[in-house]
């Protein structure tokens, strides 16, 4: 069976594209981790190149262009009002991504896509345009079969009696799935003394202790080190090894 490596010009720092819809806290932490490895001389980790936001008013924009970063914007509630057509249109959906794409490849040829926050679901023309190089993240465990949309996960893993909490990362590989393969996740994050009352304080503990030391390590450290591959039947491999239902974890 082939092993493909998910990014292997290592020789190079890898070219990052970071889709955004909101604040940009995790592009911050990307970016933050990026700084910190150029400072200490090392030459394999990711650029942030480009941020492109489905919302121009969107505040991770004005971050970006303050950190010297080009950006660019199409709104989506814009365009979707200009052509008539719902946000949940699949075929307004692809005429988007066509547009989104255009602009993107006039800025740069992205060796990993970035979804940080990125409020609008992605058509079959952008996953297959950058096949198995769109990363997202989501704030629990996406082998869970309770998993419903609407709602947060940690409130979710609380009323199914779980205790703890891990971060996903995951290939954005699937349109039709809600998950995609699963590179990475955190180490368990504890939900002891918390209520299904406590939400934003639960989201807060997992941003902290999850989203923010998961997603750049996996970006920096994993990716652009070359240490990521899969197989034709979607199986993850770090360092040469199937991480298989045991996941790679990051621990403390």
């Amino acid at each position: 069976m082939q092993i493909t490596p998910l990014y292997s010009d290592t020789g190079r720092p890898m070219k990052i594209l970071v889709l955004a819809s909101g604040r940009g806290t995790n592009f911050e932490k990307i970016h933050s981790r990026q700084m910190e490895l150029e400072q200490e001389g090392r030459k394999n980790y990711g650029t942030i190149e480009h941020v492109f936001s489905n919302d121009p008013k969107a505040p991770v924009l004005a971050k970006a262009e303050a950190l010297g970063i080009e950006t660019s914007s199409i709104s989506s509630e814009k365009f979707f009002a200009d052509i008539g057509k719902p946000p949940s249109d699949e075929g307004g959906r692809i005429l988007y991504d066509s547009a989104v794409i255009s602009l993107i490849e006039e800025a740069l040829e992205p060796d990993l896509v970035v979804l940080a926050g990125y409020r609008r679901r992605l058509s079959h023309l952008f996953t297959e345009r950058f096949a198995n190089r769109i990363l997202n993240l989501y704030p629990g465990d996406t082998t869970r079969d309770y998993l419903v949309r609407g709602k947060s996960a940690c409130v979710q893993a609380i009323e199914n009696g779980e205790r703890t909490i891990r971060c996903t990362v995951y290939l954005e590989n699937d349109p039709e799935t809600r998950f995609g393969t699963v590179v990475a996740q955190s180490a368990d994050i504890s939900l002891e003394g918390f209520g299904i009352g406590d939400g934003a304080a639960m989201e807060e503990r997992i941003r902290e202790q999850g989203e923010w030391r998961l997603f750049p390590f996996v970006v920096h450290d994993l990716f652009a080190n070359g240490r990521v591959a899969i197989d034709e039947e979607k199986n993850i491999y770090v360092d040469g090894s199937k991480t298989g239902k045991s996941r790679f974890l990051l621990l403390p």
